[in-house]
């Protein structure tokens, strides 16, 4: 007996990180943090309002003749004084400028713009997403606009709408890699699978050294059960970034799904105590020696990690489990008496079946 298989995860969190760092950032996990992703976005926005130089206005742009546009000088000038103040930390100050800054020029797209980054970085992302919305409505409908707004749409899982943003910054930059790219992972969330594919290919065609389509693309293949073409997707992943534990991970279970659970080890065994603190190496490992009627190994990996970092509950009632399958009840009684003590689910009734 061995534990399942866990389920295929999205790769959205690698996805962010695949267009928030370059292919150079080799090895390292490609986790993201959410203000990280929001200023990408929502800073290209800016920067690209900014070297226009020019002033919005059009349609959806307040009707109140008191409050006129600005000046190009007088708004850049606000602008510049808004963003000092984000680039030193100072949010509040960079609020209270264009806040009141839209309150005497409704019409001016940029202000929105940039008091949607000032937002985001504070995770703010549901007024800043409005503000984005009050951006394209006044228009120019510029792509890179677009862009960040389903960005933000997709974090606050309003996937209709980032599909919108996305399909019109599509349309507005349809050589911009990233649009497709982010518009196939909202579309594997809604399991729109076909259209997720297409989508991630059209940006593997016009950019193909990104690891993370590839490994997207391998793990929508798992998703499928198909393992040999997973393992064709990741491989060009591993050659564009060797080092990532993550793209080792999805080749390993791709060997698994395919009954080769000694490949999968030979992927994992070498990585060091970190690399198997990352998501699903440890469970993937302990899975591929239960495969080979090997619970003891299984146990000695968990028990390893347990003893080095005895706060995580859950890495304590693994090894209780699997000294069990094992046959070594006596030492797995401790283990699981730790767990239950962290209260982890399930982990007081293995104490008591262990009498710990």
């Amino acid at each position: 007996m061995y534990a399942p298989e866990p389920i295929d995860g999205d790769m959205e969190q690698t996805l962010v990180q695949g267009q928030a760092e370059s292919t150079s950032s080799k090895g390292r996990w490609l986790g993201v943090i959410i203000a990280v992703l929001v200023l990408a976005a929502g800073g290209a926005a800016v920067l690209g309002w900014r070297a226009m130089g020019t002033s919005g206005g059009g349609e959806g742009a307040a009707t109140d003749t008191s409050k006129r546009p600005a000046s190009t000088a007088k708004l850049d000038a606000i602008l510049n004084a808004a963003e000092s103040c984000r680039r030193t930390g100072e949010n509040g100050k960079a609020e209270a400028i264009l806040k009141q800054a839209i309150v005497e020029h409704p019409s001016e797209q940029r202000l929105y713009i940039l008091y949607a980054e000032v937002l985001s970085a504070d995770a703010r992302l549901d007024e800043a997403y409005s503000n984005y919305e009050k951006a394209l409505a006044i228009g120019p409908r510029e792509g890179e606009v677009e862009f960040a707004a389903g960005t933000l749409a997709n974090m606050r899982g309003r996937f209709d709408r980032a599909i919108e943003h996305y399909s019109a910054a599509q349309t507005a930059n349809p050589s911009d890699y990233r649009v497709p790219l982010f518009l196939g992972q909202v579309q594997l969330k809604m399991e729109r699978i076909d259209e997720a594919k297409k989508s991630l290919l059209l940006s593997a065609k016009l950019k193909p050294d990104i690891p993370v389509t590839w490994g997207t693309l391998a793990d929508i293949a798992l998703r499928e059960n198909k393992p040999s073409i997973a393992l064709t997707h990741i491989a060009k992943a591993r050659e564009i970034d060797p080092q990532a534990t993550m793209w080792r991970v999805i080749e390993a279970r791709a060997h698994k799904r395919e009954g080769n659970p000694e490949k999968a080890l030979t992927l994992l065994i070498g990585l060091d105590v970190n690399q198997r603190r990352e998501p699903g190496v440890l469970p993937l490992m302990a899975e591929c020696f239960g495969m080979l009627g090997k619970p003891a190994e299984a146990a000695a990996i968990y028990t390893q990690a347990a003893d080095q970092d005895q706060a995580r509950g859950e890495l304590a009632y693994e090894a209780a489990l699997w000294l069990e399958r094992a046959g070594e009840k006596e030492k797995a009684g401790p283990y699981a008496r730790r767990a239950a003590d962290l209260q982890v689910k399930g982990a007081a009734e293995l104490a008591a079946r262990l009498g710990a």
